[in-house]
């Protein structure tokens, strides 16, 4: 199947009317697709523990991430050599500071944040201490201290974790982050969360929370950006005819799920403006406020684990229309996966074009998916 997530939202609709038609179960159809996607990234894995030829096969990221789409995976055991050859390729990355990098590259706490939480699902106590290391790194890339910057940078930057490597903080890497301490143990009422808070804050369009001055103006949509005053999808108008950054789906569900694993309740005026944006611009088959299918597996990880840290499977939309997440991202995905399992972008950007890196994506969400239509 060679369609792209820039296809029309009533595709996924009409497939899923279409395979109930014919008798075959939506989520049957779900689990097969896990599976064909779980074998091609099998039939993928190097000897090295890295998988498929692409130069960015080395990342530890992209095998961190299809580590933990196999790990996920019903069907795939602990003991699977493609599983512990790319686990055995993370630790023998790890670095004296504890992150698992590659010198030079960059990057470093993205890397870590991604390594640590596919090497937590494991669940084997050899990486212990490894993990012990990757969470004192982790922990020590937040911006909470004396930055070294003038006040302005200083402040959008607070609370926030960055690449590793800069002093600048972004809301996917603060997501990353917050997930791995999440898995690694780290308290709830640890000053790593309530400080990640004040950054997530001043990255809502939400008035009430946000002191942020560059967030000032917005339609109080509850959506969220890339980091204070910025989003890698430009800005809008306000019916005030101000410019303001353009929230968008990708970040603000990273950020929704990110709030939840900082403790905030579901009453909280944070997480009530997230539904507000979700209700208004809720899709499954692409990324809104993006731009075409740009980012869309990123999206569909970042969708399906809020939902899942939520814990919320049916809602209804602005327009009171009744829908179930699960269901809804499943049958799209399983329209867009091609014969051999996996799947790929038909835009480049953020890499999605590589089919180890889009798989990995959509199988971590399909089985969230499947877990949520049990």
């Amino acid at each position: 199947m060679r369609k792209t997530a820039i296809l029309a939202a009533t595709f996924s609709v009409a497939l899923l009317a279409a395979t109930v038609h014919a008798g075959e179960d939506p989520k049957a159809a779900a689990e097969g697709a896990s599976k064909k996607a779980a074998d091609f990234l099998k039939s993928q894995a190097n000897e090295d523990g890295t998988f498929g030829k692409s130069e960015a096969r080395v990342v530890p990221g992209i095998v961190g991430l299809a580590l933990n789409a196999l790990v996920t995976s019903p069907g795939v055991k602990a003991d699977d050599p493609a599983v512990q050859k790319a686990a055995a390729y993370l630790v023998g990355l790890q670095q004296n500071d504890g992150a698992i990098a590659i010198p030079r590259m960059g990057n470093e706490n993205y890397n870590t944040s991604i390594a640590a939480v596919a090497l937590k699902a494991l669940n084997d106590p050899k990486h212990k201490d490894v993990l012990e290391k990757c969470k004192k790194y982790i922990e020590g890339c937040q911006l909470d201290g004396d930055l070294g910057y003038k006040s302005d940078e200083h402040y959008q930057a607070y609370g926030g974790f960055g690449y590793g490597s800069a002093k600048r903080a972004d809301l996917s890497n603060t997501a990353f982050s917050l997930e791995a301490l999440k898995a690694l143990g780290v308290p709830e009422d640890s000053e790593a969360y309530k400080n990640a808070i004040v950054f997530i804050r001043r990255c809502q369009d939400n008035s009430e929370t946000n002191d942020a001055p560059n967030m000032k103006g917005g339609e109080n949509s509850g959506g969220m950006v890339y980091l204070p005053g910025d989003s890698e999808f430009g800005t809008i108008k306000t019916r005030d005819g101000k410019e303001v950054p353009k929230p968008y789906g990708n970040m603000t569900y990273q950020g929704m799920r990110s709030l939840i694993y900082c403790g905030l309740k579901a009453d909280s005026p944070e997480l009530q403006a997230c539904w507000k944006w979700i209700k208004n611009n809720y899709a499954a088959d692409k990324n809104p406020g993006g731009k075409g299918s740009e980012g869309y597996y990123y999206y569909v990880v970042a969708f399906a684990k809020a939902f899942t840290a939520a814990g919320q499977k049916e809602f209804q939309t602005a327009d009171g229309k009744t829908v179930n997440w699960a269901k809804d991202l499943a049958a799209h995905l399983v329209s867009l996966q091609k014969e051999d399992g996996s799947w790929a972008n038909g835009d480049k950007r953020w890499m999605e074009s590589d089919s180890i890196l889009a798989t990995s994506y959509a199988l971590i969400a399909l089985n969230l998916c499947n877990e949520a239509m049990k």
